[in-house]
């Protein structure tokens, strides 16, 4: 584990949290000192915490982007994550584990839906996107697949100064899961004030059966997945049927839609 020490960013942020969903697999963390961004979708500051879930190209692009263009970058991932993303560019990096500023982060590894991997379904449309633009010049969104590694996925927890913690299950919970490594998570990280999830591409069903076993305050049913999909041509769903699924077994659930926000005083 490593701790570093900062100057606070952001001291006289008036909230005690916000999350925000901008965009892609995007959640951006605002609060009283450096804000942690996971996934970003946009070339991050280079005051955040950075936080990658896997090298996936919607996830990491961004990153990718901005150290190619010299940003040097705080950056939380997995041991096969961070040596990829070292021989970018120059990276503050933190292997699985890290306190940063008052805050923890905690990573541990999950097994990814097929379609989000480095060369799943959504790679393998990325690639066909970029050879039918390879007649001109290709935006930064169009990073060739093939240059992500198939790094292990991750799930994040995050604790703050004053104890609450956030769960990121990104798309960890899907019909391939293991029972076993649900007990295992769960053991480990339920009871937490929030709890982000995502559905991949039709696994609503089984994010619902297997999300009640973290006992989370609140659950944030994210759309992580539709951006990419949706930049790509291919088809999205609603994430609100999983939410009310989840409200009518007794979870208190919200729908965390791109392009919205929560504030919690």
């Amino acid at each position: 584990m490593t701790t570093t020490t900062t100057a606070l960013y952001h001291h006289d942020y008036p909230y005690r949290l916000k999350l925000q969903h901008p965009a892609l697999s995007e959640v951006r963390i605002e609060r009283k000192g450096r804000w942690v961004v996971i996934d970003p979708a946009e070339a991050p500051d280079p005051t955040n915490i950075v936080v990658l879930t896997s090298a996936a190209p919607h996830r990491a692009r961004a990153v990718v982007q901005a150290l190619r263009e010299g940003v040097r970058l705080t950056v939380v991932a997995s041991r096969e994550v961070l040596a990829w993303v070292r021989t970018l560019g120059d990276v503050d990096g933190h292997e699985g584990r890290a306190s940063i500023d008052g805050v923890e982060v905690v990573l541990h590894p999950a097994v990814a839906p097929t379609e989000d991997r480095p060369h799943g379904a959504l790679a393998r449309a990325a690639a066909g996107f970029a050879r039918v633009r390879a007649g001109g010049a290709l935006r930064s969104a169009d990073v060739a697949p093939d240059s992500f590694p198939d790094a292990g996925a991750s799930i994040v927890q995050i604790t703050f100064p004053d104890g609450s913690r956030l769960v990121h299950l990104d798309v960890a919970l899907h019909a391939g899961t293991p029972t076993e490594w649900v007990a295992d998570a769960a053991g480990r990280f339920g009871g937490s004030e929030w709890l982000v999830v995502g559905q991949a591409w039709g696994q609503g069903e089984a994010v619902a059966r297997q999300v009640g076993a973290f006992g989370a305050k609140r659950v944030l049913v994210t759309e992580l997945v539709n951006g990419a999909r949706r930049e790509l041509g291919l088809p999205t769903e609603l994430v609100t049927p999983l939410r009310d699924r989840l409200v009518a077994s007794g979870v208190e659930a919200h729908v965390f839609a791109t392009q919205t926000s929560f504030r919690f005083e």
